[in-house]
């Protein structure tokens, strides 16, 4: 056998290493590699070291963070227990199906390639969701971008909606949630999350983590051929940029053969269901560090090995690609089954015989063994690439890095303007902003024809709302179920060491969000973006996010006194640049997505006013708390104060709407988020298309009167008969909240407000549209 070029890490000196990584582009330290040295007790060969790089990487390996990751809630009784996956599983009620989310992240590679990087963060994570055997139903996406008006920002968005656009055409998935904020902190560096929903009935979840007694089973590569795509793309990712300066990584997508993969393997899952054979296979994306990641991964929980021929894996026809970029690269629209002899009988002609997926390119071959040994091993008849322990790949150093508070020399300064001339100049400017009208110019360019199972979309109401058994062999009742998965949280709230805040309002927001639209939250994915963890003050925003995260998990659920579990994630870390030889951090963004589900989405409460003479409520008391408020980011300031509500007080008025929506005393509602009170009643208003609001802002709040309207204080709007009004507010009591009334529905199509008695600002519906819809 020939022997493969070999790194001597524990003979290297500093400045040898410093080369050796600058020519592979590795992101492991020279301590990290001797470590890995010591324990396969023997030099390590190129294609081994490129491994360890990659599956030792934080994108991988979560080194910075599982120790932190650990302290989260990961239980109740909505959860479908499963050994290991690689998104979560909340069960559907009692209807024997299961909701499937996962997010995830795609920050650098959308940062430096926004068409493809976009595109591709699309394809892992519906690939996620597929491994586990679940039909995808929905995409999220939430972005963060520097100033809208720059060109690079500009450049990005477009890129990125284009790429996820076209991928999610292609596999005919629909846009399910839209986050999209600009703000300063991301003008080098941009932010890219994207969420996924499915649906799998509960006995045919398959695992990601092969059975236990998968000693000899075959290693079946399905997908795209391996060209050797983004090599080191895993460590590229836990890697920080100098700001203007990025070097292009091209993934590639296909997401047709990917769609015909999916609708392939349907096939699979039902053929191997009739034969009784489905527990005897797992199922792993290849995502980050490709080959080596899905197969490894789906065995080293059981301690047992691999041997991977290299000859047998797919390559493009007359290409020549070295094992080290077969074992890691991440080629895209590729996935790993282990399955014992008898499945794999049933497996391959049936990918082998699809005309779609040999149409797009598709590859099907058994690859290698299962060994009962804990052995990784990367052969052909001539050389030996890879032979080290299992173990050692997916044990990487686990840290606790220190943390320290930081220090800032801007100090926050209470927010105040002068009192402006015109209100309703005030209210178009704000509903006009960037981050608060409608996108409709976004949701164009992710527009598709509406699926059937979408009872709610997301650019008609605030929150999307499908049926996801609505196509299901179930029964009627099962069909009317409603479930949703929505983003939440402002990074600009965690600026200046308000990283717990941050996360803590995030969380409750979008639970809050679910809520009142009458959906019963009960689940979430957490994303986590932060900067460089080897830094004690980045470190701090992260371990200070997490606390957050589950401060706001641990309000009980709706009528239950378990708190909400945290079924899924991701952990993007190094999301800094560098400027004047510094390393800056982003905002400290912890992203979540919420789950929630309704047992009739026909009760669902959507964002338009539905009729005149009813009457409007404010849930949630206007204070002053402006700090990332669209308002003070229009006058060149951040504010001091961010929302503040006790986990108490937050679980009130979630519990609240769900009794009510329950007992259908709201019509339509809107949460107080972005743009205030102000904004919540024109969508509100834009929602509907013909019934006008008209307000009394004295009797919203005892605040100046701009600032009632434009104060992000947590709350929201419901829209009630008069008939209800009384039992609405007993609700209300029962919770401990007074509803405020503010004013009430009309039939003249505009928004208008009082002050004093006093009229202060009447604007036509017309002239609302076309601020709010960016057409001014």
């Amino acid at each position: 056998m020939e022997k493969e070029k070999t790194f001597d890490f524990l003979g290297m000196s500093e400045k040898e290493f410093e080369n050796v990584c600058k020519n592979n582009g590795w992101g492991l330290t020279l301590d990290e590699f001797r470590l890995a040295q010591k324990k396969a007790q023997k030099p390590l060969s190129i294609t081994e070291a490129y491994i360890l790089d990659s599956l030792w990487s934080d994108h991988c390996s979560y080194k910075h963070s599982k120790n932190k990751l650990r302290s989260l809630i990961k239980r109740n009784r909505h959860v479908l227990r499963t050994e290991q996956s690689d998104a979560g599983a909340v069960k559907i009620g009692e209807s024997g199906y299961s909701a499937v989310f996962k997010i995830e992240s795609h920050n650098h590679p959308t940062l430096i390639n926004p068409f493809d990087g976009a595109a591709t963060g699309v394809g892992g994570v519906l690939r996620d969701i597929f491994g586990m055997g679940a039909k995808n139903l929905g995409v999220g996406a939430s972005l963060r971008y520097g100033p809208k008006a720059e060109k690079n920002s500009k450049d990005l968005l477009s890129g990125a909606m284009e790429g996820a656009a076209s991928y999610c055409g292609a596999m005919e998935i629909p846009l399910i949630d839209l986050d999209l904020y600009y703000e300063n902190s991301f003008q080098h560096n941009c932010l890219m999350n994207v969420s996924a929903l499915g649906v799998v009935k509960n006995d045919e979840l398959i695992p990601n983590i092969v059975p236990k007694n998968a000693a000899g089973y075959n290693l079946i590569y399905v997908g795209k051929p391996t060209a050797g795509a983004a090599v080191g793309g895993a460590s590229f990712a836990s890697q920080a940029f100098e700001a203007g300066k990025t070097k292009k990584i091209e993934f590639g997508s296909n997401p047709r053969l990917e769609k015909a993969t999916f609708d392939a393997f349907e096939k699979v899952k039902n053929a191997l269901k009739k034969k009784k054979l489905l527990s005897q296979m797992s199922l792993k994306d290849m995502g980050a560090a490709g080959l080596t990641c899905s197969t490894a991964e789906q065995v080293s929980g059981r301690g047992y090995g691999i041997e991977i021929l290299t000859d047998k894996v797919p390559v493009p026809a007359g290409m020549k690609v070295h094992p080290l970029a077969l074992a890691v690269g991440e080629d895209q629209e590729r996935n790993m089954i282990v399955a014992s002899d008898k499945a794999t009988k049933v497996i391959l002609p049936i990918f082998q015989n699809d005309k779609k997926f040999k149409k797009y390119g598709g590859k099907v071959a058994v690859i290698g063994k299962v060994l009962k040994k804990d052995h990784f091993i990367m052969k052909d008849s001539k050389t030996v690439y890879c032979d080290i322990p299992v173990s050692l790949i997916t044990g990487a150093p686990v840290y606790k890095p220190f943390s320290k508070k930081p220090s800032f020399k801007a100090k926050e300064r209470e927010f105040q303007v002068p009192p402006p001339q015109s209100l309703k100049k005030e209210i178009l400017k704000v509903i006009a902003s960037k981050n608060v009208y409608s996108k409709a110019d976004v949701f164009g360019i992710l527009k598709d024809k509406k699926k059937d199972y979408i009872v709610m979309a997301p650019d008609e109401t605030d929150v999307c709302v499908i049926a996801p058994l609505k196509t299901e062999k179930t029964s009627a009742r099962n069909k009317r179920i409603g479930v949703a998965l929505v983003f939440g949280g402002k990074s600009i709230h965690g600026r200046n060491g308000s990283a717990e805040i941050q996360a803590y309002l995030a969380t409750v927001l979008a639970r809050l969000k679910l809520a009142v639209a009458g959906l019963k939250p009960v689940a979430a994915a957490d994303g986590c973006n932060y900067g460089n963890p080897d830094n004690p003050e980045h470190y701090f925003c992260f371990d200070k996010g997490i606390n957050g995260l589950n401060k706001a998990c641990k309000i009980p659920l709706y009528g239950e006194q378990e708190p909400m579990a945290v079924v899924a994630g991701n952990v993007s870390l190094k999301n800094t640049y560098i400027s004047g030889g510094k390393e800056v951090p982003l905002d400290p963004s912890l992203i979540p997505v919420v789950f929630g589900y309704i047992k009739d989405y026909r009760q669902t409460v959507t964002t338009g006013l539905k009729s005149a003479g009813s009457l409007l409520f404010l849930a949630g008391r206007r204070k002053r708390e402006f700090k990332g408020s669209e308002y003070a980011l229009l006058s060149g300031r951040w504010g001091k104060n961010p929302p503040s509500i006790s986990p108490v007080a937050a679980g009130k008025l979630e519990y609240a709407v769900l009794e009510a929506t329950g007992k259908n005393l709201v019509k339509s509602s809107a949460i107080i988020e972005n743009g205030g009170l102000a904004a919540a009643l024109v969508r509100m208003v834009m929602g509907g298309g013909k019934i006008g609001a008209q307000i009394d802002i004295t009797s919203a709040s005892k605040l100046r009167a701009d600032y009632a309207l434009f104060s992000e204080s947590i709350g929201y709007v419901l829209e009630v008969s008069r008939f209800n009004a009384e039992k609405i507010k007993a609700v209300y009591e029962k919770y401990g909240i007074t509803l405020i009334l503010i004013g009430e529905t009309t039939r003249k199509k505009s928004f208008s407000g009082l002050a004093g008695g006093k009229k202060v600002f009447d604007i036509p519906m017309a002239e609302l549209a076309r601020h709010w819809r960016g057409s001014k």
